[in-house]
């Protein structure tokens, strides 16, 4: 049985004046996660300055059970009745799939 979970890093490019708005957006959709075995494991809020463009406002990691899991969360009504929200907040996001990349003998940290 596979137990790893799969991850996704979600880089969140804030239109200028909209940042409470996808906060907003964020209280509303971040509880559905565990109903999808999914969980935020970091939420990052840059230091972006104005002129840069290229830096995400903020980072986010998450992790989910299994694909089906990550589908179901992503296609729920519940989470999509705010897609508007998103939309109207956020400029650009990017999302990433990737995998825990476990060093051996360094407890995932490099040495």
């Amino acid at each position: 049985m596979n137990t790893e979970r799969i991850y996704f890093t979600l880089l969140v490019y804030v239109k200028p004046g909209q940042y409470e708005t996808f906060q907003d957006y964020e209280r509303k959709v971040l509880p559905l996660l565990p109903s999808f075995n999914g969980m935020l494991e970091l939420r990052l809020k840059t230091d972006k300055k104005a002129d840069e463009t290229e830096v995400p406002d903020e980072i986010h990691v998450l992790s989910f059970a299994s694909m089906n899991d990550f589908e179901r969360y992503r296609t729920d009504d519940r989470r999509r009745q705010y897609l508007d929200m998103f939309h109207s907040a956020v400029e650009k996001a990017m999302l990433i799939k990737g995998k825990d990349i476990k060093t051996p003998g360094t407890n995932g940290m490099f040495e």
